[in-house]
């Protein structure tokens, strides 16, 4: 059996960090040292690059991962459906300026930039019949934005709110419109395929509109992990359209975690009520009791300065006293001048966010389905809870599976929870759990036995004292309840 790891880092924060891979922080190095800095999970994003290049980065991971004897988890982002503009000859423009008449057809030919009126084309066939009178159409970001006048022939015919220069093959978002296209896409399929074979422990879904696209993925996966006999990734569904909002819960049922993808819901939502759809993510998430993460754009001044704003880092903040699980780093660390500086102020934002918290009186199970559900992992996981807060307890403790450390960190129990186990993939599903310290050890012969061990580890590594209370759990959730006890660090295992 593998020895224990114990080189862990026991000043992380509770709430997990992930990463984007990118030119920035693409070397092995870099990516140890991002690790060491607090990232638990590396982003994959699938939009760009190569596959050999996302390929080499996985390697690294695990690599940097083993080195500083850590699990990490790797995310695997998937495309989704795009809309997209067309070419356009090299070093050309089109300027759009308020009131201007602009068409849109389909199709796949250039834009002609001296057309008049201005006429773009968009790589979507089925435009036309998705969006009608009085919708908005949005061009690179928002940046430039129309509203559609009437349909005719295929041809949309719009005049421009907020002008522009228009280049070539920019997004095009339909915020008001019911989009017929659907993910996972046959590209996000083979690329699902891809990360199962690559291992990773995440797959993030892209364009989620209902509940049936999420169960999609999950058959694409399943089936890739039966024939390379591999563990199936879970799947986290990002929130990026309005119609999504709609169908929060039913989301969240079939899903594994939850992505708050801020910067698209602002592109398609008046930017007020982005923080209160927030809020509704992190709901559904506490109501079906998975991990929600909230992404992009969170340090976005870092990009190139050495410090964020006060009012990025209060951002930051607030998402972490709101409940999140995870926050997320995009262009910060793939392609900012400051990736190193950046997870490290990310750290400790949260930090002096979870300090505070733990200074207030104990609040209810934030988790509704933690609180209500009579599944043995919830129960066992609500009394470890009530311990570790009655008691002062400055950590848990388990020998347990997924599902049962899930529950656990739900409680938000502000201390750490420390999960051991001898399967690598497993621990490694746990990492954005907030408050989960995934460590593997060879199988403990016994309760006594494994207690011994984990708290010489724990002293060890200065994580624990002499007399210090925690809770230890193991064996249960399916396997029967073997100990759940409350015990001072030290004291002899009975």
């Amino acid at each position: 059996m593998p020895a224990s790891r114990r080189d862990f880092r026991t000043d992380r924060c509770l709430t997990r960090i992930v990463a984007t891979v990118g030119p920035a922080c693409s070397r092995p190095a870099d990516l140890e040292r991002l690790v060491r800095e607090g990232v638990s999970v590396f982003r994959l994003n699938l939009s760009h690059g190569d596959l050999d290049a996302h390929g080499r980065a996985i390697r690294s991971i695990r690599r940097a991962a083993a080195a500083l004897r850590v699990e990490v988890g790797i995310l695997a982002d998937l495309p989704g459906p795009k809309i997209r503009l067309t070419t356009m000859p090299a070093g050309r423009v089109v300027n759009l300026r308020h009131g201007d008449t602009v068409r849109i057809a389909r199709g796949s030919a250039p834009i002609d930039p001296d057309a008049r009126p201005a006429t773009l084309r968009v790589d979507y066939a089925g435009l036309s019949n998705d969006v009608r009178a009085g919708d908005r159409v949005l061009i690179d970001d928002g940046a430039v934005q129309l509203r559609v006048r009437r349909v005719a022939r295929g041809t949309v015919e719009c005049t421009c709110e907020v002008g522009g220069a228009v280049s070539g093959r920019k997004g095009v978002n339909l915020p008001e419109s019911a989009v017929r296209l659907r993910a996972p896409t046959s590209r996000d399929r083979t690329l699902a395929d891809w990360a199962v074979s690559h291992g990773a422990d995440f797959v993030a879904l892209s364009f989620v509109q209902r509940p049936a696209d999420v169960r999609v993925l999950r058959g694409v996966l399943d089936a890739a992990a039966r024939r390379g006999r591999r563990r199936a990734p879970a799947i986290v569904a990002k929130i990026e359209r309005p119609v999504a909002l709609g169908e929060l819960d039913g989301i969240a049922a079939v899903a594994d975690a939850m992505m708050v993808a801020r910067g698209d819901l602002a592109i398609e939502l008046d930017f007020a009520r982005v923080p209160v759809e927030q809020r509704r993510i992190q709901a559904a998430c506490d109501r079906a009791a998975i991990p929600c993460i909230v992404a992009t754009q969170m340090l976005q001044s870092m990009m190139e300065a050495p410090l964020p704003t006060r009012a990025e880092a209060s951002d930051v903040a607030n998402a972490i006293l709101s409940g999140t699980d995870a926050v997320m780093l995009s262009g910060e660390t793939a392609a900012g001048r400051h990736p190193f500086e950046s997870v490290r102020a990310m750290r400790r934002i949260a930090q002096e966010a979870e300090r505070w918290t733990s200074a207030q009186p104990p609040a209810p199970l934030r988790a509704i389905a933690l609180a209500e559900s009579p599944e043995p992992a919830a129960v066992l996981a609500r009394a470890i809870a009530q311990m570790a807060v009655d008691a002062r307890a400055r950590a848990i403790v388990c020998w347990t599976d997924a599902r049962s450390v899930r529950f656990i960190s739900q409680a938000d129990v502000q201390v750490p929870v420390v999960a051991f186990g001898d399967e690598d993939a497993e621990l490694r599903s746990l990492a954005l759990l907030r408050g989960v310290h995934a460590i593997r050890t060879r199988h403990p012969i016994d309760s006594r036995d494994f207690v011994r061990r984990a708290e010489t580890l724990l002293r060890s590594a200065g994580m624990l004292a002499p007399k210090d209370r925690i809770v230890v759990a193991t064996g249960f959730a399916g396997h029967g309840t073997e100990r759940l006890w409350l015990r001072r660090v030290g004291e002899r295992a009975v």
